[in-house]
This record gives C-alpha cells, structure tokens and sequence, in this order.
C-alpha cells in the first residue's frame, strides 16, 4: 500500500481524513501515530486506513512515526469514526479519546537567520513592506545561532506567526523542526555484565580500582545494576568507559509502577467475598443477562436478541449484585468489565465494593490521577493485568483487550454527558455502540431511569439503542450465602413534605422546619447519623445592597457572586473568580450590604450551632478541592466519626450507609423552575436518590421535604417514590410538546467575545436552516431561536443558542457550515 489515510490534529469537518504517501523504507499500520505536513504547519496524525491510491492528485509523505506499533485497535477506529459523524466533530479528536495520556506532542521549531539577512531585508524593504520591528528581529536573530520560533514570534509582536511565515517564504529565516516521540513506556537503564567480565578471572582485567569495585556491584546484581545508581557511587565516567571496552553492557528494561491506591485496596484482600443470596427478581434478572453474555449469535445477526439491559430497581433493592453476578461470567469466560460511575467522588467506594469480589484484579481510571499514574494505569490495562475498570465516562474508552460487559450505574445522571471539550458525547449513547462493535453487553441500572431510556425499554422499541427492561420493585436485606431471605422486604424510608409557607405564618425563620430539627435531634440523640442535602454550595448564593436593591455579579459572566464563608471571598461559580465583599455599594454607595439565600456551608454553620459538639462535614465540589477527599469523608461515614454530612448532588450518588435513618432536603426547589423540559425530572431523580440513602440498615428510615411547592408533580412523586407517576406526566407532556424521545434534539451553539457579533451568527444560521427547511418541504423538523444561553455570558463571552428538534437530523445537518465559534451538540441534556 503506498498511502495512508490520515485524521490529523487540525480544525476540519467531521470523518475526513487526507491522504499521505508512504516513504520508501516506512511501514505504517492502521491506528499508528505519525507526524505529518499540514499547511505550513506539522500536526499529529493517525493512520485509519491503507489504500493503494489517494484521494487527491499530489500526496505529501508522512514524515515519521510517533510510536512504532499501533495505539488504536480496528474497534476503536470503528468507534472513532461513528463518534465523528454521530456528534459532527473531527475524527482526530474523537480518536483521542482512545490514546494513551500524554501523547500530545509539541513540535519543537527553531529558526535561523541566513547568511546576509540583514543586507537581503534592507533591499526587499525599499518599498516599505517590511515592519521596522521585523528588521530588528532579524538583526537580533542574526547575532544568535538560533531562537526557538516563539521567541522570534514574540519579537516580531503583532501578527508573529503570519510574519515569521512572510520572512521564511522570502529566504531570509531557515526553519528547523525536531519532532519529539511520544513516551510510551518508562524505561529504566541497567549495566549487566558481559560474557567477557564474566569469563576472565577477578583481577585480570586491566582497571581501575573504582572500575573493579562497580564490576563487583554489577555481579552481585541479579536483574541488572541501575544506571542512575552507579553515577552517584562510582561517577559516570567509570560506566561508560567499561561499556567501551566490553566489560559491560546497557540493558533497557520497561519499569513496573506500584500499583495505585485504589488497587492495593483491591489486592488487599486475600481471597473474594462469598456473594450474597438472591432474591427471586435478581435471579430472573441474573439469568436474563447471562443468557445474553452467552449467546452465540454472530454481532451482525438480525435475529439476535437485545444484549442491553435497563435494570430499574428502587434504592436498596440489590442492583449491584446483580452486576456483580454478570462481571463474575464474563471474567470466567476471560474477558473483562468497564463500570461506569457518574462522579469521580462515588469511585473509592465502588473499588472497595468491586475489589471485595474481585482482588487484586480492579483497575481505577479518571482524570484526577496524576499524569504517571494515569499512564501506567492506561498500559497496564491495555496488557490485560485487570479484569474490571472502573471510573467515570472516561473509562469507557480504557483499551481492554476483550471487552464482554459494560455496566452503567445511576444511567439517569447526566454528568455521563460531556459538555466542556469535543466531543460532546454521551457515554450512554456511545456504550451502546461500542457494544455493537464489540458483542459485549451494556446493563444500565438505575432507582429513576432517564425516561427516554425507559421509554425506550418499555415499549421495545427497535434499532441501535433498543434494550430489554428489567425491574426490581422490593428492598431487599442482606444475608450472607446460606442464610434465609423470605420476608426481609425493608419498607422504604417514610417520606413527610414540610410546607415552608406555613412555617413562615407561624413565625420560624430557621432554615429547619421544627420537624427537621427535632428529627436532627433524635437522629444524634440515637446514634444515628443523618444527611442533608442542598444543591447549592457556598454561604449566601447572592449578596445584595439592601438600600437600592444592586445584586453583586462576576464582570466575566452574568451570575451572581456566592459569598464562602470559610474564605470570607465571593466567589463566581463559573470563572472562579474571587473578591472581597466591598463595604460600600457600587451602584448607590450605600452600606447595607447583606449575604442573602442558604448554601452547603450555610447549612453547616446552623447545624453545629442547633447541635453543638457533634462533626458535621461538607461533601461538595469546594470540599473536594479543598482537600478533603472523598475516601476520608467515606472513612468517617463509615467508622462513625461523621454525624451529619451535608452536601450538594454528590451526597444522593450511589451512598450504602447503613447507620443513615435521616434525610432532610433543605430547598427541595432548586432547580425546579429552569427552562429545562428536563427540570421537573431532574427534580425528582434527586430526591428519590437522597431518599434512597435513609433506612437501607435495620432501623426504619426516615425523609423530610422542605419545599415551598408542595403540589408541584415532581415534589408529590418524590414524597410517594413513585416513578410511575412521574413518568406518566413526562412522557405525556414530552409527547405533545415533541420532546425526547419522541423526536431528537440538537443545539447549535455559538460563543464570541462580541455581544453583536455572536447574536448575529445565531440569527443568521437560523434564518440559513429555515430556508432549508422550507426548500425541502420538511414537516418533522423544527427550528427554535436563536435565544441567548442562560447565563448569557461566561468567562467574558458571549452565548447564543439554536435549537433544532426533529427526527433524522444527521442527514440534515450533515452539511451545514458553522464558523470556528459554533459547535453542534447533538442529544444535549441541558438547554441553557
């Protein structure tokens, strides 16, 4: 094959790729990381594809490779190119996902000035087309051997790299390249001793004393004498010189990292935990999925049976042991296990659970890792060293050699959706295909599905993402293997909505309901402990001048400012920019200036002060960042050193405490009026997961509401538990308003430090898909806006929106042009 089809790290349109030629003496492989021209620049590439011919009449060559094997396997090529065409971004960066960490590579470019530069520009500059700040770039250049190009850049100030380009193309700038390899591997360096040293009697040789006494060192080593480790004892010199002549020899040998914390918890039981007894729904469950893991149908039989699952089961009823029931056969058979977790928090604990089935053979991948731990995590993976990865989305494209079962727990979450780098994907989505490719099975589990997951699920709907539903409707206890089950159906925990308005009236201005407080107070009383649950961080979610009525916000975006207690700062929740709270009002210089709302740490500060003496920690993102982690705050749960936990969305992911019988959200209507169709759904997914979190131990639990919307659907739901009734009322209203799942959505979004400039490429693409629309005499597509985001603008830039609903939207979007600030996602999971 004399070309390559290469996806290079550049801006283009989604799936295309450039043909390059195949030097003389180069032998490259699909999924190989090679270096390659592009423009005036040099770009990694990697190759997708061999072919005799090329697209185009004249092919540049490929100038080298970064790693001599191949780092993508044809799956993952597969699953590169559906993720390009299904979320409309360049193949490049969706085959990113699936390289080692660390394998960006920055092209070192150094420049030199040519002989007689200076004589060369003050001719070509007679007419003036030169800067006087070229020319004395050019003579600093001269004086110097050579620049890097960014300093030179720098230099040249306004419009460098044009002018650097303007200087190289006129011969007077020689521009040198050295392209780095990618560091797959850590090697670590060795002396061994030759069969020369080895065959000629002790003093024979003539050398040094010092060289005798390292040859000595290197022959009481039985895997080799390091390097590193004879230069500080013996000096350098000493090693090299005994290289020379023979006497030793260099040995490159890959290094084998200590396993991560994660995996000594995993390795740090001896033999597995016994499973426990299974009720008559888990075993239905269990069969039904292992019947699935066993089928032997080819991938692309069209009678084959749904290999998806959507297990719905209430908080408590078991769901992870019937994960652990599937991980369990598809590890028999040899193959191994992606777990997905919503949260990077809810990781430690998922280990501990997994690592207790599966010793020593768990593996921890996520983006929080160091650089080398998550590196060597990547390749020990990839070598087949654990039969089970767990983390976030991210894991989803960890390179197990012999993928057989993808577990998603608590699929309703929407974190599983990435919404800061291309691409926008969605793990959910994209499971199910790497499923397809691969012939693995995907069990999505969850209390409160997604409802178009459910929808899906209940109606049997055909196509990619059909799946089979399966459900779980009773707690169960938890016996060990041989003990009898019949009867332990713990009730869920009892729900009471506490209506604010009529505390109020009657003269309480606590941010508790007297129900919560007293139930606080039994709670510790009893040596319970107890959560409480607020999606709000910080002290004061805004502060205000209480004499003209000014609301402080960020000057980068349009939000208000969160006052944090602990650092006495407002604080931006989207830049993260940070001030002291001014004595004086900007706007009328009065001095009235007041924190006003509830935050997590507000929560803290009145707890302590209702319940003094006891320890109450806060689990949410600034707690995290502050350093107390998750495995610490896990650690005081458990051992009983935490009382009550207070948090944001973290506190309702996935928590087993069995010592937990109090539940108290806060606000319960946070969130609930977004101009989000997702926002009552939302609403009470959250609720029903903090819910879940009380009475999964012997004594009965307990949950209190506070909300000043008692009547609100999603708020009676998630005081009955019943999903039924909210998916009911979802899925009629998503019908008649032609919502998910009963058409797709795709956002078309545009940023730009221009307030103008940004509004009219939105109005202008609307206008653009309106006339498409009308040309092509489409009635099921739909196009709405442009609006701008909420907030309109973040980090100094401006937001505006295109919203575009209907059915077979690839195909009609397939060609629409954006500018370079405009990105399309395609399945959003927020609207603002």
């Amino acid at each position: 094959m004399r070309y390559a089809e290469v996806a290079v790290d550049a801006p283009v349109s989604h799936s295309r790729t450039f043909s390059y030629s195949i030097p003389d003496g180069f032998s490259v492989e699909p999924g190989q990381l090679v270096w390659v021209p592009f423009g005036r620049r040099l770009v990694q590439g990697l190759v997708v594809q061999l072919s005799p011919t090329a697209q185009v009449e004249t092919t540049r060559d490929i100038l080298q490779p970064l790693e001599p094997s191949p780092l993508v396997s044809p799956i993952g090529l597969s699953l590169g190119r559906w993720l390009s065409r299904y979320y409309f971004c360049s193949f490049f960066e969706c085959l990113s996902l699936l390289l080692p960490p660390g394998f960006k590579a920055q092209v070192r470019s150094r420049v030199s000035a040519t002989p007689a530069a200076e004589e060369k520009l003050a001719s070509l500059n007679q007419a003036g087309s030169w800067r006087p700040q070229t020319a004395e770039a050019i003579r600093k250049l001269a004086n110097t051997r050579q620049m890097g190009e960014g300093e030179f850049t720098h230099l040249l100030g306004r419009n460098g790299t044009r002018e650097v380009n303007r200087l190289v193309d006129s011969g007077l700038v020689r521009r040198q390249v050295d392209l780095p390899r990618v560091r797959t591997f850590h090697y670590e360096c060795y002396l061994i001793p030759t069969v020369r040293a080895a065959g000629e009697p002790a003093g024979s040789q003539k050398i040094s004393p010092r060289q005798s006494k390292l040859l000595e060192a290197v022959q009481s080593y039985n895997q080799g004498y390091p390097v590193s480790l004879a230069n500080k004892e013996f000096g350098r010199p000493a090693g090299m010189s005994m290289v020379e002549r023979g006497l030793l020899a260099l040995e490159w040998i890959r290094e084998e990292r200590a396993p991560l914390v994660g995996n000594n918890m995993a390795g740090s039981s001896t033999s597995p935990v016994p499973p426990l007894t299974l009720t008559s729904m888990q075993a239905d469950a269990v069969a039904r999925i292992s019947r699935a893991i066993t089928d032997s149908g080819t991938i692309t039989d069209p009678n084959r049976q749904p290999r998806n699952f959507l297990l719905h089961g209430v908080t408590g009823s078991g769901k992870t042991e019937v994960y652990l029931r599937a991980m369990e056969q598809v590890v028999r058979a040899g193959q191994q296990t992606i777990f997905l977790v919503p949260e990077i928090s809810l990781t430690p604990q998922t280990v501990s659970r997994l690592a207790e089935r599966f010793p020593g053979r768990v593996a921890v991948i996520h983006s929080r890792m160091k650089p080398r731990e998550k590196f060597d995590q990547w390749w020990q993976i990839r070598d087949g060293e654990y039969d089970v990865v767990v983390g976030p989305r991210s894991a989803l494209f960890a390179p197990v050699p012999d993928l057989g079962l993808i577990v998603i727990d608590e699929e309703h979450e929407w974190t599983y959706k990435q919404e800061e780098a291309q691409p926008l994907y969605d793990a959910r989505t994209t499971s199910l295909e790497l499923a397809r490719l691969t012939g693995a099975v995907v069990v999505m589990g969850s209390a409160t599905p997604d409802v178009e997951t459910y929808y899906r699920a209940s109606t049997g709907q055909s196509g990619r993402s059909r799946a089979r539903l399966l459900e779980l409707p009773d707690r169960i206890g938890s016996p060990r293997e041989g003990e009898k089950q019949e009867g332990q159906k713990p009730a869920l925990a009892q729900v009471s909505i506490c209506d604010m308005r009529e505390e109020l009236r009657e003269g309480n201005r606590s941010i508790f309901s007297r129900e919560l407080a007293q139930g606080l107070k039994e709670c510790v009383n009893t040596n319970h402990q107890a959560i409480l649950f607020l999606n709000r961080r910080g002290s004061a979610p805004f502060v205000q001048c209480r004499d003209c009525g000014y609301v402080l916000t960020c000057r980068s975006c349009t939000v208000t400012l969160t006052f944090h207690s602990t650092i006495a700062r407002l604080i931006c929740h989207r830049c993260n920019r940070r001030i002291r709270t001014p004595r004086r009002c900007r706007q009328c210089g009065g001095e009235r200036i007041r924190q006003l709302g509830i935050g997590t740490q507000r929560v803290v500060d009145e707890v302590t002060g209702l319940l003094p003496g006891i320890r109450v920690e806060r689990w949410d993102a600034d707690s995290s960042r502050s350093g107390t982690g998750p495995e610490q705050t896990m650690a005081g749960l458990a051992s009983g050193e935490i009382q009550v936990l207070v948090g944001t969305q973290m506190v309702a992911k996935g928590l087993d405490l069995p010592n937990v019988t109090l539940v108290g959200a806060i606000l319960a209507d946070v969130g609930l009026h977004l101009p989000d169709f997702r926002a009552g759904e939302r609403a009470f997914s959250l609720l029903c997961q903090v819910a879940g979190r009380a009475g999964r131990g012997p004594d009965p639990g307990r949950v209190i509401i506070q909300t000043y919307n008692p009547e609100h659907y999603a708020i009676a739901a998630a005081a009955t538990q019943d999903y039924s009734a909210m998916y009911r009322l979802e899925i009629q209203t998503r019908q008649a308003q032609g919502n998910p799942p009963f058409n797709q959505l795709a956002q078309i979004r545009f940023q730009d430090l221009s307030a103008t400039g940004c509004q009219r490429q939105a109005t202008e693409l609307a206008r653009l898909l309106r006339q498409r629309v009308a040309a092509r005499g489409l009635a099921d597509v739909e196009i709405a806006g442009p609006a701008p985001g909420i907030p309109e603008r973040i980090r100094g830039h401006y937001r505006w929106n295109v919203l575009v609903r209907g059915r077979n939207l690839h195909r009609f979007l397939e060609d629409v042009r954006l500018p370079p600030n405009g990105v399309v996602d395609v399945d959003p999971v927020h609207l603002l």
